[in-house]
C-alpha cells in the first residue's frame, strides 16, 4: 500500500483530497503559502515514512491560453535559479490514463507573483505554464529522498490576472483564512473589492477540478 505525502498551501486544498482517502494512506503537510512553510513540511513528509510525494493545490497562470480551472499535470518543476527537476515518469503516465490535463513544466518561486508583468516576464524567461511555491521544494526533497515525486496543480488566477492586495495577506501559517487581514485590506483599499470577488469566482472553479484529482489520489491510495 501506498503512503502518499502532500505538500500543499491551504487547508481548502487539502479538503479536496483528504475527503477521498483512507486514514493512514496519506499525510499531508500544509506550507501557509511560505517559503519556510514549504520546507517544513517537506521535511516532515519524508520523516513521516512516507513512499510517495506529492504537490498538491492550485496554481498562478503564466501561459495565456490556459484559463482558471485547468489542471496541470507537470512533465517537470523548474526554479528559478535554471534547474530541471523531472517528476517520476511511471507515476506521472498512470495519472495522465486517469486525468486529462496540461503538461508543460511550472515554475517554482519562493514568494507570491502578483503582477501581470511579473508573471509575463517569468513565461518569457522560463516558458513556464504555471507557477506555485510548493512543487520545486517538494521535488528537491523527494530526489534527495529518494522517492517518487509528481505533481497535480489546477490555475486559479490566469495569466493576465493581477492579485489584488487582500489575496496575498490573506493567508495564515497553518493554511487558514486570515478573515482579519483581509477586511483590513478591504477597508484601506476598497477599490479592490470586485477583483477580490472575481478571484473568489476562480477559486471555486479551481477547487472543483482540484477535488476531481483529488478522487483519483484517493483510489491510487487505497
Amino acid at each position: 500500500m501506498p503512503h502518499i505525502g502532500i505538500l500543499t498551501g491551504l487547508r481548502s486544498e487539502a479538503r479536496c483530497v483528504s475527503r477521498y482517502v483512507p486514514p493512514g494512506a496519506v499525510t499531508i503537510a500544509l506550507s501557509g503559502a511560505r517559503a519556510e512553510g514549504a520546507r517544513r513540511g517537506a521535511e516532515a513528509l519524508v520523516a513521516a515514512d512516507t513512499t510517495h510525494l506529492l504537490s498538491f493545490g492550485l496554481a498562478g497562470g503564466l501561459d495565456p491560453r490556459l484559463p482558471p480551472g485547468t489542471l496541470l499535470l507537470p512533465r517537470a518543476i523548474l526554479t528559478e535559479d535554471g534547474r530541471t527537476l523531472p517528476v517520476d515518469r511511471l507515476w506521472h503516465e498512470q495519472l495522465l490514463e486517469r486525468l486529462e490535463a496540461e503538461t508543460d513544466p511550472i515554475l517554482g518561486v519562493d514568494t507570491p507573483i502578483a503582477s501581470v508583468v511579473a508573471k509575463a516576464a517569468l513565461r518569457q524567461r522560463s516558458g513556464a505554464a504555471a507557477i506555485d511555491m510548493e512543487s520545486h521544494v517538494l521535488a528537491e526533497a523527494a530526489a534527495r529522498a529518494g522517492r517518487p515525486f509528481a505533481a497535480i496543480r489546477v490555475i486559479c488566477d490566469a495569466a493576465d490576472t493581477a492579485l489584488p492586495p487582500a489575496a496575498l495577506v490573506g493567508v495564515t501559517e497553518a493554511g487558514g483564512t486570515d478573515l482579519g487581514a483581509i477586511l483590513g485590506s478591504i477597508l484601506r483599499r476598497p477599490g479592490q473589492l470586485a477583483a477580490l470577488l472575481a478571484l473568489a469566482r476562480a477559486a471555486a472553479r479551481a477547487e472543483r477540478v482540484l477535488t476531481e484529482a483529488g478522487c483519483v489520489v484517493g483510489v491510487f491510495a487505497t
